[in-house]
Formats: structure tokens, sequence, C-alpha cells
């Protein structure tokens, strides 16, 4: 995949890393984008991780603006693990900068930890000004035990739930209850674990399938 541009942003805590495809966080931006959010920062979690480098490979070949960046504390972000507190903040940030260069409607895509940020990261742009529309959210495996998601908060939200019936992370009957709860479409696969371990060629194809029925691509 073609490097992509990397930019440093003033964030809560410090400077936050940014990595942009199709799009570039310092100009004017396609009124439509999608922002990345990577799995859990204490166990490796990174903008560079394979499940979320594979949804950006998609957005990318496309031509759909993406924007990945990296939570507090990992990769160059300053900062520290924040609980997740934090961690919203940070995603509340990069998206008021892609509203500022002019994102109206947002598309969402979060692995694990980051599906569970982007579900709350929903409700706290509701209460927040000049307000964009979030028009998908798409959760891989989302870390729903630990990252509790307030359901009534999704209502109206496009939603698609994609997991592996051997998890061995999340509940699999934890993702499900709560797709079940907010209406989420939902692609179940039999193996791949909870990291995709040789199934990212599948989830190239379940993403790409997804966003071309959104009428994305």
């Amino acid at each position: 995949m073609k490097a992509p541009l990397i930019r440093f942003i003033e964030g809560p805590a410090g400077l936050t890393e940014t990595a942009t495809f199709l799009c570039d966080l310092d100009k004017p931006m396609p009124p439509r984008a999608l922002l990345l959010l990577h799995p859990h920062p204490l166990h490796g979690g990174t903008m560079e991780n394979k499940v979320i480098a594979t949804i950006a490979r998609v957005a990318r070949d496309s031509g759909l603006a993406a924007v990945a960046f990296n939570f507090r504390g990992a990769g160059r972000s300053d900062g520290e693990w924040d609980r997740g507190d934090g961690e919203l903040q940070d995603a509340a940030a990069v998206t008021s900068l892609m509203i500022k260069q002019g994102v109206t409607k947002l598309c969402l895509a979060g692995f694990s930890f980051g599906g569970s940020i982007a579900a709350q990261l929903i409700k706290l742009l509701k209460t927040r000004q000049p307000a964009c529309e979030v028009i998908d959210l798409l959760q891989v495996a989302p870390a729903v035990e630990n990252f509790p998601i307030d359901v009534e908060a999704l209502a109206n939200v496009p939603c698609k739930v994609i997991y592996n019936s051997d998890d061995e992370v999340v509940s699999p009957r934890a993702i499900a209850d709560y797709a079940e709860a907010v209406g989420a479409s939902v692609i179940r696969s039999e193996s791949g674990g909870h990291f995709f371990h040789g199934a990212l060629a599948r989830l190239k194809v379940v993403v790409a399938s997804h966003y071309q029925d959104r009428g994305f691509l």
C-alpha cells in the first residue's frame, strides 16, 4: 500500500500522530471521509495494526478519504494510557479537525478496543458543534465487554459488526448480543480468532462489499 501522509496534530495529551490516505489534515477535505480507530494500546495496538491497515487499503483503493491516528501513548503519540476516557478525547480531537477541514459525513471503523471507542465517539459527537453526521459504523470484533457501549446512542446509525465465532479475546456471544441490541447487520465467520490470523483476505472482501453496498465505492 502506498505510504500514507504522516502528520502530528495538537491533541488533548500533546502531539497526536496521524496518517491520512487520499487527504491531508492541513488542507480542505472531501465532505465524506473515514476515521479509523486501532485496538488496545497496552496490547500492542497502533494505527499500523493489520486489521486497520486492511480497512485503510480498501478505502484507499476505492477512493474514500481516510484518517488513522495513534491513541495517546501509542506509536509516536504523546501521553499515556487513560483507560479509554482520554482515548475517546483523542478521537474527538481528530474528528474536530476533520470537521474543520470540511468533513460533514463521517464514516467510522474500529477494531476491538477501537470498535468500542468508535461507538462511544458517536454519542460524544451528538453533544458537540458544529454537527457532523455519522453515516456508517463498521466494528470488527468490538470490545463490548471491557468497554461498554450506550446502545441508545447508536439509534439511526447504520452499523455493521464483523467477528469470528472462535474469538478468544471477546466473547462471541457478547458481540452477537450487542449487535442484536443495536440492530447491526452481522458478518460472522467460523475461523480467524480475534486477530483474523490467516483471514485478512476474507476481511478485505467483506469490507469492500460493505462499502460498495453503502454506495461509498
